[in-house]
């Protein structure tokens, strides 16, 4: 509640004005009082004024013509004001029948009035035979026994104190409503339709888009439109910095992929090389030629495989152990070595440094396993936190490779990988590799974040 603006400029309006209202509020009671003290006088002059007029009446003489025109003739000071003579058990004698403001059922309908008002004991309350409400000021005559009663309709709505009062409250609180609908009239036409129109354009950077273009705020008052105009130009600044990011990050990925592709060359001409210088060597020196040749083509496919998906520092795990699995099907010699990959729809990805040794620890193994059998079967299932379980099986138990060369390459790859080369029942091996590295390499994306 009250978090727009429009809302909090009419709550401020409003208590900026409350003292207005509450001065207001103060001056038509006091006014209501005074009026209302006012007409209680008038209403007991005027008995007042008749109980003189009658002075000369008496209990036993009936009322004449002459007389009742004595008594009521002056009409003008009571206006609005019912007028009438009765005796001391309330019955009339006496009425003014030429004025009669309010017919002429006015008189209490039990004899004289006795309820007396809390704050003026000289005014009396009543309903009459009309059933209306009425006060009453009654003045005795002296020495006839007699009283003259006169009265006047209380009826709060219809009290002109009480229209007054509702005026003079009414008035200010209209003025503080209209004054309110005023500024928030001029708020919604000078300032939030400019706003939004700036927010739905600066809402666009959202969705990614660097070419949006400030709204135009012709009509605008000049300080919004020097912001739209400022965010236009910073909409400028911002496009052709991205721009030049963009322009360099893809030279950048250009210049990565050409490293890779020239690694990857020189790891094949490498391996080419001690490929040549195996071929001509002895029976025992091709052998001991042969692990470093396959280490070497270990390594070029982890780089092949990155420059072929088009993803600087991304491996498919599948294609480096297709890969990985062919080069030890080709370098097992005559010996015929059959390696089985099994991996799920997911297409996990790692990154480059991880692959590398990726590679390297799988070499190792399958060379060990083809030492021991004549077939081996990877596969590859994911795991929960964002990790890849490996497990070759086919091998007799104790296959992995003793002390030596090979035993300490494989714990420092296993190392490298942050994993451990768990033994299985039935010879098989597993170990979990995770699918992406902390903090990811150029051009590699987190799966953590994603």
């Amino acid at each position: 509640m009250f978090k727009t603006l429009r809302s909090r400029i009419a709550l401020l309006l409003i208590a900026a004005n409350l003292p207005v209202i509450a001065f207001a509020i103060t001056i038509g009671l006091q006014q209501f009082a005074l009026s209302d003290r006012f007409d209680r006088d008038r209403l007991v002059q005027a008995a007042e004024l008749v109980s003189a007029r009658a002075a000369a009446l008496r209990a036993e003489q009936p009322i004449t013509a002459e007389e009742r025109h004595q008594i009521f003739r002056d009409r003008g000071s009571r206006a609005e004001i019912a007028a009438a003579i009765v005796d001391k058990d309330g019955r009339l004698l006496a009425r003014d029948d030429e004025t009669a403001p309010y017919g002429s059922a006015w008189l209490p309908k039990d004899g004289l009035p006795t309820n007396r008002l809390d704050d003026d004991p000289r005014v009396l309350k009543a309903r009459g035979e009309d059933g209306r409400a009425y006060r009453y000021a009654i003045a005795p005559i002296p020495r006839s026994g007699l009283s003259a009663i006169v009265a006047a309709p209380f009826d709060v709505t219809g009290h002109s104190q009480t229209q007054w009062l509702l005026l003079a409250l009414g008035l200010p609180a209209l003025m503080v409503l209209l004054c309110v609908g005023l500024v928030l009239f001029g708020i919604e036409r000078f300032v939030l339709r400019w706003i939004r129109a700036l927010r739905a354009s600066t809402a666009s950077y959202d969705g990614g888009r660097l070419d949006t273009k400030a709204a135009t705020l012709k009509g605008a008052p000049r300080e919004l439109t020097e912001l739209g105009d400022t965010l236009a130009a910073m909409s400028r600044r911002v496009e052709e910095r991205s721009l030049a990011l963009e322009a360099a990050i893809e030279e950048r990925d250009r210049l990565l992929r050409e490293l890779h592709h020239r690694v990857k060359n020189n790891f094949q001409m490498i391996a080419s090389l001690l490929a040549l210088q195996r071929q001509e060597a002895p029976d025992t020196l091709s052998a001991v030629l042969r692990a470093p040749e396959d280490r070497v083509r270990a390594m070029a496919a982890a780089y092949k495989v990155s420059y072929a998906s088009g993803e600087i520092g991304h491996v498919a795990v599948a294609e480096l152990i297709r890969d990985v699995a062919l080069q030890a099907r080709q370098t097992n010699g005559a010996r015929l070595f059959e390696v089985v990959a099994h991996f799920p729809e997911d297409a996990f990805e790692v990154d480059l440094d991880l692959a590398v040794s990726l590679a390297l620890l799988l070499t190792e193994l399958l060379s060990a396993a083809a030492a021991a059998a004549d077939s081996a079967v990877v596969e590859a299932s994911a795991e929960p936190g964002g990790k890849l379980a490996l497990t070759i099986s086919g091998p007799p138990p104790g296959w992995l490779p003793g002390p030596g060369l090979s035993q300490r390459l494989i714990r420092a790859y296993a190392d490298q990988l942050g994993t451990a080369i768990e033994e299985l029942d039935g010879g098989a091996i597993r170990l979990v590799v995770s699918l992406a590295s902390e903090k990811p390499t150029i051009g590699m994306r987190s799966r953590t974040a994603a």
